[in-house]
């Protein structure tokens, strides 16, 4: 058992190169090389861990517009290989994990006014929140018109069309929550996102998020390369693997102090992500497939997937007289009473509330 636990996680062998671009915490140059992926038809680069802050990146970066259209690309694919019912489900478990967030803050005696999402998806989560706070006022922010039209019209939520690495001076000091949930793995400059969630946050102000364990996501796109020496596919743009430890160091030079920092559901460790060499733990060897097709053509099949709010939420148990019943529910369904430090690089997500200090 102890030779096991010594393992866990393992350590990334590679060599060490010099990056073509800097790394975007830090601006180290050197790196190890991971492995080396497709994104799409789009680009090719290496998965570089910088020798500094352990933050794993694509290098080269793909661009904002690459990003645009193989976010778009990917949010088509993964909507179409639903059927209706099951995203029916996914979009009712979003609106459990945004009541049960807008539970604990009320707990903590916070109750948020003003909110800004960005990358918003089907606004569920946020949907959840008002669930809580009835009078909070909700904005959110895209790259994709599509997710905004969806978001606007199905919720009446404040759209912004905005690349979110770019400021946006008007909404200094607006907002005191912020959410990025699965985002910040998406974005090209992580560091000029967290810049301007802090501009946009008042004093004092919480950001919450939650990304993909970076050393147990790496693990896949490692295994592929360092078994087969081949390309990995990667459709989901996940562009950044964050080390938990390197995280929490880079948000709090950025002022911000964790009020909840944690990992949880660890099958996915006991499973052998992030230190088991296995078949079934490795990414699909890249096809190259093309992201126009997905993003021009079978886009139109999206019209099929229209849905009603009242008939999403209209399980038994969400109701506004029967508050508790939902948070039981919801509990029972979503909570991770197990948890550990991110520090440790096991588990398959991290969790963080963080606060701003300006």
């Amino acid at each position: 058992m102890e030779s096991i636990l010594k393992n866990i996680p393992s350590e990334f062998k590679g060599e060490i190169i010099y990056r073509e671009e800097a790394c975007r915490i830090c601006g180290h140059k050197s790196g190890k090389k991971i492995s080396v992926i497709d994104y799409w038809d789009l680009r090719t680069s290496n998965l570089v861990k910088c020798s500094n802050c352990n933050l794993a990146q694509l290098d080269p970066m793909i661009t904002h517009d690459e990003t645009a259209i193989g976010c778009l690309a990917y949010y088509v694919k993964a909507t179409l290989r639903n059927t209706k019912e099951k995203e029916a489900k996914n979009l009712l478990r979003n609106f459990r994990r945004g009541f049960l967030f807008g539970r604990s803050l009320e707990k903590q005696g916070i109750e948020p006014k003003k909110v800004l999402e960005m990358g918003p998806g089907s606004g569920y989560f946020l949907e959840g929140l008002k669930f809580v706070f009835p009078e909070i006022e909700i904005t959110v922010m895209d790259v994709n018109k599509e997710v905004l039209q969806f978001n606007s019209e199905h919720h009446g939520y404040k759209p912004i069309e905005n690349i979110l690495e770019k400021p946006l001076e008007h909404l200094e000091n607006q907002f005191d929550l912020v959410v990025a949930r699965d985002v910040i793995e998406h974005v090209v400059d992580i560091k000029k996102v967290v810049e301007n969630i802090q501009l946009y946050l008042s004093d004092q102000g919480l950001f919450h998020f939650t990304t993909p364990n970076g050393h147990e996501d790496l693990w896949k796109h490692y295994l592929t390369y360092n078994q087969k020496n081949k390309h990995s596919e990667l459709l989901l743009n996940h562009v950044n693997y964050f080390d938990g430890k390197g995280l929490l160091d880079f948000l709090k030079e950025q002022a911000f102090e964790p009020l909840k920092y944690y990992t949880y559901k660890l099958k996915t460790t006991r499973r052998g992500r992030g230190w088991k060499v296995s078949e079934k733990l490795m990414s699909p060897v890249s096809q190259k497939l093309s992201s126009s097709l997905y993003a021009n053509e079978k886009i139109k099949d999206l019209e099929n997937f229209s849905f009603i709010k009242s008939e999403v939420l209209k399980s038994w148990y969400i109701n506004k007289s029967r508050k508790m019943m939902t948070y039981i529910i919801s509990s029972y369904l979503h909570a991770n009473p197990i948890r550990v430090s991110p520090e440790l690089n096991v588990g398959h997500e991290i969790y963080g509330l963080f606060q701003v200090n300006k």
